[in-house]
């Protein structure tokens, strides 16, 4: 062997852990998390995550009617956010883009499930990081332990810009709502999860 190419060895050796947990992106820490909905049957979990320096609240969804989990999301949208609210451009865009995501993992779901299998699975990504952020669209690839469902896997199907305004609202919405705790609380929490103590 050459000295180039053993040279060469040595910097792919080197370079190695630097690669693999750059493809790792942020590290993740979890905040909380909780099933939802708050009593069974469970359609997935709800988690609040610092990654890096961005805020996140991660839905995890692993159902057998995911099509009314789907629907109970838009209605909640709706009354949170009528027509005449600012933010409801966002809200619309975000449903929209959740509906569309429902279908694609429907449609790849019908060509692959095997008998007796029926958990249609999405994951769902509200992104807070300085003054940006976006809402994630996800086809992971789940299994249970117990009642959590753990994530393997996720193929990112949409990542779509909204206000910082609309997603920090919701986020807090989102927290109150899947934790059961009052307003108060969700924003100590989101706070907690962008890092301030």
């Amino acid at each position: 062997m050459t000295m180039r190419k053993i040279l060469g060895l040595l910097i792919i050796c080197l370079l190695l852990p630097e690669l693999s947990f750059a493809s790792q992106g942020s590290p993740e820490l979890p905040i909380r998390y909780a099933p939802v909905p708050a009593d069974p049957p469970y359609q997935g979990e709800v988690r609040l995550l610092r990654r890096g320096s961005a805020q996140v609240v991660q839905t995890v969804l692993n159902s057998k009617v995911l099509n009314h989990v789907v629907a109970a999301i838009q209605k909640k949208e709706l009354k949170s956010w009528p027509r005449d609210r600012e933010g409801s451009g966002d809200s619309r865009r975000y449903t929209e883009e959740l509906v569309r995501a429902y279908h694609i993992v429907r449609e790849r779901a019908k060509s692959r499930h095997k008998i007796g299998e029926r958990h249609l699975q999405l994951m769902i990504e509200f992104v807070l990081e300085g003054g940006r952020g976006y809402v994630a669209l996800y086809a992971p690839t789940l299994t249970q332990e117990g009642d959590r469902p753990v994530l393997h896997e996720k193929e990112l199907l949409k990542k779509l810009p909204l206000s910082r305004d609309y997603l920090h609202e919701n986020m807090q919405l989102i927290i109150q709502d899947s934790f059961q705790v009052e307003a108060d609380q969700a924003k100590e929490l989101l706070r907690q999860a962008g890092g301030d103590r």
